[in-house]
Order: structure tokens, then sequence, then C-alpha cells
């Protein structure tokens, strides 16, 4: 096998790695059966209630607040002392679905959602009622740049339920199904753990809980404990199936007909993963404080409560926080991360330049040789022993390493796939405008124009360094093969792979005519 049609196996490898990596990383879409709450026991249990039966209230819009700081803004309703919007106003997302709510108060068993009056006071909006005779209070405390702290007070003869049944939205409308694939449940005891494989319908978690988080491809939402969660309920959402609404009339002081939403209304999906909603069950006392957060490492870390395991990246993570230190310190320069990942494609080439020199020589000198190896292998056909011992003479004589066209693509393939997850998952390319009708790197190439580019820049370098007419199905294949895989790939990536080509065609005629010794 010549040194070219190695390489070329080499480089399928790694997209045959990748593939494999990329699927693996996929949760399994297809519906499970229904079965019973299962519990994820921790070091510190406590008495699990049994399951009562319940009817799923409906929600139904009632007077709203509008709360708005620096970074967040908050639509609270007074139905359920809910949130129906929490927006990240500098990305200009709304972690709550439409027409759904977060942290719905109501009583363990009720068919009925608590309908609070309320006030506002200074950045504080208390909730009260009365049930039964009994006083309920409900507060947030709106004292934190991307969050607040909610307490509430219950009677002690009564169990409470804050819903976070709807879970997050889908904030990637362009890509629902890449955004579904990034949605997790993690729970942070003494180490984080990512649940989301153990919720086949719904999970019970019973124990000290420091504190939980929803997750979509870019954006946490966290919950820390602080005082009173008894059980947390975690949810597989439906999908595929339209998001109903329905028009009714409530009451006769309201005369009018208001949106009904569900628990746990799913959206149509497709792709992807699942979404994920939580209830907390306490008794009478809760106190959490609640983040809304963008995936960025350094400031989830910052906080130095583990948020940054969600963004940890495993062995590789790393190396891909490295290449984004450096994409952005190409952006501090140049402010467009487009530009950005050409310069870190140049920096690569140039880094890796000796390795890849050295293979292009390798590929010259086995061509140069190709008679020879021809000839010997016609003339040792019948003797394998004899075929090896000649070509290895012939090898060590031309001082010609058959395995050098592979070694650069072995060593580069761990900053391979910290690029590809940089690419792929980092929130500094998510709506990031490179030129003309590349607007986000995020998306693919709208009009392919990147990944058709780089497949033609393959056969151009293929078709000058290729002299074996054997290869020629493999010339017109891989280039082609290639531009398959990157069509649904980030315009980033292919971007990044479109200018490494373009430097690999000039690395190629600088080599072959002795420049850069």
């Amino acid at each position: 096998m010549s040194d070219r049609a190695r390489t070329a196996l080499a480089f399928i490898l790694v997209i045959a790695i990748l593939l494999i990596w990329s699927l693996m990383s996929r949760r399994k879409t297809t519906p499970e059966p229904p079965e019973d709450v299962t519990r994820d026991s921790v070091e510190v249990p406590v008495e699990v209630p049994e399951e009562v039966v319940e009817i799923e209230p409906m929600l139904v819009d009632g007077d709203t607040i509008v709360i708005e700081k620096e970074n967040i803004k908050v639509v609270l309703s007074s139905i359920g002392g809910s949130i129906k919007s929490f927006y990240l106003k500098h990305y200009n997302i709304n972690i709550v679905p439409e027409g759904n709510y977060l942290f719905v108060s109501r009583l363990r068993g009720a068919t009925d959602i608590i309908d609070f009056n309320y006030v506002v006071l200074n950045d504080s909006v208390i909730f009260t009622n009365k049930i039964d005779g009994h006083n309920i209070r409900k507060v947030y405390y709106f004292n934190h740049d991307f969050g607040f702290r909610l307490t509430t007070h219950f009677p002690d003869t009564m169990r409470q339920i804050l819903s976070l049944k709807s879970g997050v939205s889908i904030t990637e409308v362009k890509n629902r199904g890449e955004d579904l694939r990034h949605f997790n449940v993690y729970i942070k005891n003494e180490k984080v753990d990512n649940v989301t494989k153990k919720i086949k319908d719904r999970l019970g978690y019973s124990g000290t809980i420091d504190w939980f988080a929803l997750r979509n491809k870019y954006f946490l939402l966290i919950v820390n404990n602080l005082a009173s969660i008894d059980t947390l309920n975690l949810y597989k959402l439906p999908k595929d199936v339209e998001k109903k609404k329905t028009a009714i009339h409530i009451d006769n002081s309201m005369n009018q007909k208001i949106n009904l939403a569900v628990f746990g209304c799913p959206f149509y999906m497709r792709g992807g993963g699942n979404r994920y909603g939580a209830e907390i069950v306490c008794r009478n006392t809760m106190a959490i404080s609640v983040l809304l957060l963008p995936i960025r490492y350094p400031e989830l870390a910052q906080y130095k409560k583990g948020y940054e395991e969600v963004a940890s990246g495993g062995i590789l993570g790393p190396i891909a926080r490295v290449i984004l230190f450096i994409f952005n310190l190409f952006y501090s320069i140049i402010r467009n991360y487009g530009f950005a990942i050409i310069l870190f494609a140049i920096l690569i080439k140039g880094i890796f330049f000796p390795l890849s020199r050295q293979m292009i020589l390798s590929q010259h000198k086995m061509q140069m040789i190709q008679p020879e190896l021809k000839k010997i292998q016609k003339k040792y056909k019948d003797n394998p022993q004899k075929l090896n011992q000649e070509m290895m003479h012939l090898y060590k004589t031309y001082k010609v390493n058959p395995l050098s066209g592979c070694l650069p693509l072995l060593v580069q393939m761990p900053i391979f796939f910290a690029l590809y997850r940089t690419l792929i998952t980092s929130i500094e390319f998510r709506q990031a405008h490179f030129i003309l009708w590349i607007t986000d790197l995020s998306l693919k190439d709208p009009y392919y124009v990147l990944p058709i580019g780089m497949g033609v820049m393959m056969l151009i370098q293929s078709l000058f360094t290729t002299v074996d007419p054997r290869q020629k199905l493999m010339v017109l294949f891989m280039p082609i093969f290639l531009v398959v895989i990157f069509l649904s790939l980030p315009s980033g990536l292919q971007l990044y792979w479109f200018s490494y080509n373009i430097l690999t065609l000039v690395e190629h005629y600088i080599t072959k005519r002795g420049g850069i010794k």
C-alpha cells in the first residue's frame, strides 16, 4: 500500500472515530415504556414519601410583575407565584418555554394552583395568601446580577411543591436538534453527577443536594439548595407533540379568555435528545437561590461551587480551553471570530509544519521508489518473507519511513477532537458574524460554499500529489466523502478546514520546490 493510501486511510479513521464519538454522545431518543419512580440513594438519605396519584393542575395567567435588572429581566405571575419569562438580556434568550411557567407553587395533592396577592418592595416581590386559615408566603429577592433568591413559608401541616416541570426552553430555534442533544440534568452532592441517563420516565432523588441544574446547549439554570429540599423529582418530558394551548374562561370576575398551559407541555421537537423538568418537594419552609448563566468555563468556575464541571469537556477539556483562550486572544485583537479561526488555522499549520513537511517529502520519496517497489513485489510475490526483507532494504536505502505519512495526523488527533468540541459547543461562536452570508458561526453555511470549497481544495491537492493510477478512485472519493460529512456541521468548523486546506495546498507547493528547509 502506498504512503498516500495510508494517509487517506488514516484520515478516514479520524473521521470515523469522530462520527462514532459524536453518535455515542447522543442519548437514545426512542420512547421507553413508563416505569415506576426510581430512587437514587445518597449518603444522607431522607424519608421518601409514598407516591400519591395526582391530577396535573392547570396554570393560567394572572397579574404580571416585571422586574428588570442589568443582566436579567423577569416576568412573574400571581398565579402560583410563578415566573412566566426569565430573560438573559445580553444573549436575548428566555429560558422559560413559551406559554409555560417555572417555580410554580402548589400544595401536594391539590388540583388547583394558588392565586397569590402580591406587593413589590424595592428589589423584592412578596406573594401572600391564606389557605384554611393559614398564612402562606413566597418572596423573591432580586439581589443577584444573574438571578434571585426565593423563600417560601407554608404551615407545618402542608407539604409544598415548587414546580419546574416545564423544563428549560430550546433557545437555538434555527438548530433545534443540536440544542436538544445538549439537554442534561446535573445534581451536586459530594460531586457533580449528570443524572440524565437515569431518568427513564421519572426519577425521585432524595438526600443532601447542594444544587441541581437544567441545561440546554449554551445556558444553565442552577437551583442552589439553601434549606429544606426533601425530594427532587425529575421528569423526561414528552416530545414530537404540538404545544397545547386552550382558550377558556376561568372566573366571572376575570371575564376574559386566557391561555391554558399544562405543566411539562412539550414543543414540537425533531432530532436531538429530550427535554427535562423538575419538581422540588419540601415541608413548611424552603430557601433556594437561582442563577441563569451562559456556559462559559471561567465564569462558572468563579462561583467556586463546581458549576464548571458542566463544561469540563472530559479528558480533552484542558486542550479545548487552551484552544478557546487562543481564539479569544485573536478576537480581542481583530474583533471577528471568523478571522480568529483563520489565524488559528495558520498557527496550527505553522506549529505542525516540520511534521507535515516530513510527510510531504516522504510521499515524494515513496512516489519515486514506486517502480522499484513494484519490481520487488512482482519478483517475490510467492515469498512473503523475502518480499518484506527486500522492501525494508529498499526503504532503508532511500531513507523512507512508510509510516511517516500517518504520524502528523496521529499527533494532531487530540487537537482535532478538542477543536471540534470547541467550535461545536462554545457560546462565543453563537450568532458570531463572519462576512457576507455567514452570520452565525454556530450554524452551517446556508449556501454550502465552505464545505464545497474545502472539497475542491482537497481534490486539487490530491491531483497534484498522486501519481499512482490505482489511487484515482480514492482521490475522487475522499473529497466527496468529506464534503458530505461537513455539509451540516457549523460554519466555524467548515471555515477552519477550508482555511487549513488552502494552507496545505500552499505548503505542498512550497515544499515541492524546496522552499523552507
